[in-house]
């Protein structure tokens, strides 16, 4: 590794070089690494391939459930979300007991490992709205339902100070492993925006997805503050506040 004496500080790369500041001064080196090829085809590298291949599906499905659940996501701020859903997926991954190591897939029956996943873990939903709903899933009829008891704000919620108003939301979510056979699925279902000063009544939120459906099925469900200002609600501190989670996972 070489040091730079010159009175020029660069960083970056410059062709086969890499710049760099350490605690010792600006440093470079050359590139290096294990070529591609190498790891394509060289017997010891076995173990990463089948890790590189399975690193690939769990990428790819975490991308098809934030995509599907964007809507929702949007409303958040999590910047290590992505991270910790990956995390989750490579613990569906593992539970996988029939395929070989580097074939092993995310199957339907794993997604109950989401169940409680909080898509926003700075408000955990258990911690921002103290209440308990009671889910229905009928596959059959691709009708989902969230059952919300009364709600007093001053007891039931963790509300932000600046808050004037809060609105639910419950997601019903079809998640297809199978593109060519059925397409993933969002149907939302909202309250309106309700006033943090006034008890609210007992409400269904009721989704409706394709009958019959062979994939798994999410119900997400998240609380969003607001300020009103001039009949305008404003989403407080980019979504920070709000809590989104897997309430209930159905699985054919």
């Amino acid at each position: 590794m070489a040091k730079q004496e010159s009175f020029i500080k660069l960083r970056g790369k410059v062709g086969d070089l890499s710049f760099f500041k350490t605690k010792n001064g600006y440093q470079a080196r050359v590139k290096g690494g294990v070529s591609a090829d190498r790891i394509k085809n060289d017997p010891s590298y076995q173990r990463t391939r089948e890790n590189n291949v399975e690193f690939a599906t769990v990428a790819s499905t975490a991308k098809d459930i934030r995509d599907v659940l964007r809507p929702m996501i949007l409303q958040t701020s999590d910047r290590k979300m992505q991270t910790r859903l990956n995390s989750r997926l490579f613990r569906m991954i593992k539970s996988d007991t029939e395929s070989v190591r580097g074939e092993r897939k995310v199957n339907a029956g794993s997604f109950i490992l989401l169940k409680d996943f909080n898509f926003n873990e700075p408000a955990l939903l258990s911690n921002t709205l103290f209440i308990s709903t009671v889910a229905s899933i009928d596959r059959a009829t691709g009708v989902v339902e969230l059952n919300v008891p009364e709600i007093t704000p001053e007891v039931h919620l963790a509300k932000p100070k600046a808050a004037t108003h809060f609105r639910l939301t419950a997601g019903a979510t079809l998640i297809s492993l199978d593109r060519e056979i059925e397409s993933s699925n969002l149907q939302l279902a909202l309250s309106g925006y309700e006033p943090v000063t006034a008890v609210l009544a007992p409400m269904v939120l009721t989704s409706t997805l394709p009958a019959g459906s062979i994939s798994p099925i999410l119900l997400v469900f998240g609380i969003s503050f607001y300020q009103e200002v001039n009949s305008i609600y404003y989403s407080l501190n980019n979504g920070a506040f709000n809590a989104l989670g897997v309430v209930a996972v159905d699985t054919p």
